[in-house]
């Protein structure tokens, strides 16, 4: 038994190729699902960042007492936060990632989310978006202000 453990020279060099061909063998099986799974993590994150960012504009007209809007812009797909006071201030532009599209906007007036001093919306209504894997998350905003994801 004593030789056979005395002779294995390059057993390690085997060992650490057969391992490199299993982690190969594996990343190649895995990559596409993970190029296909991609597209929708884009869209959580972009629906995730809109109900932030449409909470950030409630916050500010309510501690501000300054009215505060979202307004979408459906052609080049993006959407801004606006001061409204004696001069109209531009205070976030977004644009939306190329494989995240607004594709619909419900109940909202002129496609804007108007806040009052009490946190509320002047029109309750629903943004779309969507992937190009065709995959859809809706954002209801309520009349009382609750950003919702569904």
């Amino acid at each position: 038994m004593l030789k056979f453990f005395k002779n294995n020279k390059g057993s390690m060099l085997i060992d650490v190729i057969v391992s490199i061909g299993i982690i190969v063998l594996l990343s190649t099986i895995s990559i596409p699902f993970f190029k296909k799974y991609q597209p929708n993590l884009k869209l959580n994150g972009a629906a995730r960042e809109l109900a932030t960012d449409l909470r950030y504009a409630q916050q500010l007209t309510v501690t501000e007492q300054k009215i505060h809007q979202v307004v979408f812009d459906i052609n080049n797909n993006q959407y801004q936060i606006l001061k409204i006071d004696t001069a109209t201030t531009t205070i976030k532009t977004v644009t939306l990632d190329s494989e995240i599209n607004i594709k619909e906007i419900t109940g909202l007036t002129d496609n804007k989310v108007i806040f009052n001093y009490y946190g509320g919306v002047a029109y309750s209504g629903q943004i779309i978006l969507s992937n190009i894997n065709n995959l859809t998350i809706t954002i209801n905003v309520k009349p009382s202000g609750y950003i919702q994801l569904e």
